[in-house]
């Protein structure tokens, strides 16, 4: 003799519980989708390398760049990070500084940091971020913010 096997409908507990978990995923899935949401994002137009990751850290007192603990570049004078709004493949060592915005100097070339950047600086206005030499106008690396 076989066993029936009885499926009830949901009770509304239930349904409930499942519209919150789906809308929970779906703002999840949102928020993790940019780097301003901290996700950590990859160096991508690199014309000399740059290991590690970035992302953008939201704190109490404002916005940082955040950079890996495996980051890692070659060494120059005069290395800074900057905002533009330019898309990261048409940034170049030529053009890298036209109507950007300078986030910080690079304080070191390799290891974990974090930049404060300034108040004045609404990350939605700009789609690049960028790491270049400005005394000898090369551009290490740029990525898109967004």
């Amino acid at each position: 003799m076989s066993k029936a096997t009885v499926i009830t409908a949901p009770n509304m507990q239930t349904k409930s519980l499942l519209a919150l978990l789906s809308l929970v995923l779906v703002a999840l899935a949102l928020f993790m989708g940019t780097a301003f949401a901290g996700s950590p994002s990859a160096w991508q137009n690199q014309e000399l390398k740059v290991k590690g990751t970035w992302m953008i850290e939201e704190r109490a007192d404002g916005n940082y760049l955040v950079l890996s603990e495996d980051f890692k570049t070659k060494n120059a004078p005069d290395l800074k990070f900057f905002v533009t709004k330019n898309t990261y493949g048409a940034v170049t060592g030529d053009n890298a500084t036209n109507g950007a915005v300078q986030i910080a100097k690079l304080n070191k070339n390799k290891g974990g940091q974090s930049y404060k950047i300034p108040a004045s600086v609404n990350l939605d206005d700009y789609q690049s971020l960028v790491l270049h030499c400005e005394q000898y106008s090369k551009l290490w690396a740029s990525t898109p913010l967004k």
